[in-house]
């Protein structure tokens, strides 16, 4: 790896491994490479008994956790069982290795050709917040999946090249966003989906700025629904009156993927 790879990894994941206590939940090892990935397996819905309606493959953001509850991807099912796969990338939690944005494709597919063959013929969404996004764009421009739902998408490149303040060098700036794998191109990957997709988007994010969110948005080349949070900036969670607009998006998400 080279310093400027390095650099890039450290800029831009926030890894941590420390134990998160997780009451009524256990995590998953998933064989990958020469280690395995941690995955984290949970129903959400009014009955989560029978068999789910739907699969939903979630990659957290940056500085989080697949221990995490992730708002807006477990609180807009209220009509279906949801089974929820969310993945520890490599050097986050228990999973093996070091984080490294070039391990995100291979860990992506892993974990996708795990799950299917778990689904079958039930619909698989792949989702993400963030960082995540990336992962599950990447996934739904080259492998089949039902539908997508993601929050405050980056185009990292774009957003490194955007950055203002500690900044002062351009051109050091231009050779650290040089370094973001080519597969992890958010705008490119964005072109190549044809599935179904909701977007939930901060109109006041000052980490992923919306102009940045906007261009994914306008490259997105499946049918779509858009959530927009205009007093919302990157972190800020959701409120009841904000489900209230997001879960038929996810129905309507469901419907369109389940044909």
């Amino acid at each position: 790896m080279s310093l400027l790879s390095w650099l890039t990894d450290r800029l831009i994941l926030q890894s941590t491994r420390h134990d998160i206590h997780v009451p009524e939940r256990s995590p998953s090892r998933l064989p990958h490479g020469d280690g395995d990935l941690e995955v984290w397996v949970h129903r959400v819905g009014p009955d989560t008994q029978g068999a789910p309606d739907l699969y939903l493959l979630e990659f957290p953001g940056t500085a989080s956790r697949a221990e995490h509850r992730t708002d807006f991807v477990e609180d807009c099912w209220s009509q279906r069982c949801v089974e929820i796969w969310a993945i520890n990338p490599p050097g986050y939690g228990n999973s093996s290795g070091t984080a490294s944005l070039k391990k995100l494709p291979a860990m992506a597919e892993r974990a996708l050709q795990e799950l299917q063959q778990v689904a079958g013929e039930t619909p698989v969404i792949v989702a993400g917040g963030s960082l995540g996004s990336v992962s599950a764009l990447y996934l739904a421009a080259r492998h089949r999946v039902d539908g997508l739902l993601v929050q405050n998408p980056p185009a990292l490149r774009e957003v490194i090249l955007a950055q203002s303040g500690w900044w002062h060098f351009k051109w050091l700036a231009r050779m650290i966003a040089d370094q973001i794998p080519p597969e992890l191109d958010s705008l490119a990957n964005a072109r190549r989906v044809t599935v179904p997709a909701v977007f939930v988007t901060a109109q006041q994010d000052t980490v992923v700025l919306p102009h940045i969110q906007r261009q994914i948005i306008n490259a997105y080349a499946g049918p779509l629904k858009i959530f927009n949070m205009p007093d919302a900036d990157h972190d800020t969670p959701l409120v009841e009156s904000d489900f209230e607009q997001l879960r038929p998006m996810a129905s309507w998400l469901y419907n369109a993927a389940s044909h």
